[in-house]
């Protein structure tokens, strides 16, 4: 689990904190570690050695590839690594191979400090900047300038924006330009393509790798990393890598462990097959979700995925996370303002973004406008995270009819004797008189039940998801645990 992760995070670094008195390779007492199992992870990392999707890996002994010559106490915060290592228990492991994968070092060609979140564009991708972007040798967003050359460390969304977990400044001797991407308008007979659909790649002085790999190896589609010079919108290329060639030991092989993080694409329905950071993932009737439920997942929703890897190949889910918490809201819109782009829901603020996919029902049949909903008429269903002390959106949706009032949220109170669960620690739902109780498999349970199985958030405990509905928070028809 990486630092910017929500209070998850926070519960995870105490622990982990107790395995790295451990020491890595033995059980504490200088006994070998017990026997192993396989994994490979990828994503987001945290110093300390090394810690990825919630596991600690020694690195102490681990090969580490980068093409800036860095070795394992060069790793930091916010930089995205492969790992390839053995899995001691379900907080730690040891490192055996680390790939370094920043996904671009180029110039800075503009800026957009007015978006929400903050972007900039390098090498033809749109840089989105985040509150727990880590920022190395400049100060942040606001000292960024056009033309400064930057290493970007981050994982690419479903609409194909960078969102940035480091920006390091970095000076012109500082490596040669990088870029990540797919291939595409492949011409061998002018020795160029086209990656990420707008930068225009000479590689008739390329050397290609792994071995083996060249020409002949180029398809349509293929993700290539790729060096050499950048102006403007042509990469002359030195160096040519095939991504799913040279990572062939970072794939993972059939019932080994593995996890992933990233953002969601392809996705249809779960149980179902989609993506995440282009790894083929499926989920079961069996999968777990935690800050969220299966019907939290959607394309360009961020998270990680853990479980054993199929004959197929095909990481098979036994365990879904999400990124932030996730919160569902159905109700009346009783204030809106579409210059701050915010609406107030069940009596709270909801901050939407340049990336929040807002709909509207209007004179003209639809519209992508929160200026279009009229305070205490219309209503909205929401979906939504959790980000310090802010809803953010990233649906809103005006559905045909009002219909009943839902909040699918962690519990922040509760009262046994009143019956009452309250939620954002302001939003007050009474279930006195509730007439249905379901577990988190929809099988019926008593209200007593129900209560007894409910955590409220605290310094030890995210807080029980839960689902209340009903024509107003003041009388709730139905009640469900989530996670």
């Amino acid at each position: 689990m990486n630092e910017r992760k929500s209070p998850r995070a926070a519960l995870l670094a105490a622990c982990l904190g107790v395995i790295a008195a451990c020491g890595g390779g033995t059980d504490g007492t200088g006994s070998p570690v017990p026997s192993a199992v396989g994994i490979t992870t990828s994503g987001v990392m945290t110093k300390g050695s090394v810690i990825v999707n919630g596991v600690r890996f020694d690195d102490s002994a681990a090969t580490v590839t980068d093409d800036r010559g860095r070795t394992a106490s060069g790793l930091a915060n916010g930089m995205v690594v492969k790992l390839r290592g053995r899995r001691i228990d379900s907080g730690s492991g040891i490192a055996d191979r680390i790939d370094v994968e920043n996904e671009l070092r180029a110039a800075i060609a503009s800026l957009d400090p007015a978006s929400s979140p903050q972007s900039f564009v390098a090498a033809g991708i749109t840089v989105l900047v985040e509150s727990t972007t880590v920022f190395v040798n400049v100060a942040g967003f606001a000292a960024l300038s056009t033309g400064a050359r930057v290493e970007v460390h981050g994982l690419r969304d479903a609409r194909g924006n960078l969102r940035a977990s480091r920006v390091e400044l970095v000076g012109t001797g500082v490596g040669a330009d990088e870029l990540r991407g797919a291939t595409s308008s492949i011409d061998t007979g002018a020795d160029t393509f086209v990656i990420n659909g707008n930068i225009n790649v000479n590689y008739a002085r390329a050397a290609f790798s792994p071995a083996g790999a060249g020409e002949s190896s180029l398809r349509n589609g293929t993700v290539v990393e790729i060096r050499g010079t950048l102006a403007g919108n042509v990469f002359t290329a030195t160096q040519v890598d095939f991504e799913d060639l040279k990572d062939d030991s970072l794939r993972g092989s059939p019932d080994e462990e593995q996890n992933v993080e990233g953002f969601v694409s392809g996705f249809t329905a779960h149980p179902g097959s989609f993506l995440v950071n282009g790894r083929s993932v499926t989920t079961t009737s069996s999968t777990r979700f935690e800050d969220g439920t299966g019907g939290d997942l959607a394309n360009n929703v961020r998270v990680e995925v853990e479980g054993i890897v199929n004959a197929q190949g095909v990481l098979v889910a036994r365990k879904v996370e999400f990124h932030n918490i996730r919160v569902q809201l159905r109700g009346r819109a009783t204030a809106v303002d579409a210059g701050a782009g915010t609406i107030v829901v069940l009596g709270q603020t909801v901050r939407s973004t340049n990336l929040t996919r807002i709909e509207t029902r209007s004179s003209s049949g639809g519209s992508t406008s929160l200026a279009d909903l009229v305070p205490n008429v219309d209503c909205v269903e929401v979906r939504a995270t959790v980000e310090g002390s802010n809803i953010v959106a990233e649906e809103i949706k005006e559905p045909d009819s009002c219909g009943k009032e839902r909040i699918q949220a962690p519990v922040s109170a509760k009262n046994d004797s009143t019956f009452t669960l309250t939620f954002f620690g302001a939003v007050n739902a009474s279930l006195a008189n509730t007439p249905k109780f379901l577990d988190r498999n929809e099988q019926a349970i008593t209200r007593a039940q129900f209560f007894a199985a409910v955590v409220p958030a605290s310094a030890t405990s995210l807080g029980t998801l839960v689902e209340v509905e009903g024509d107003s928070l003041g009388a709730v028809e139905k009640a469900e645990l989530k996670d």
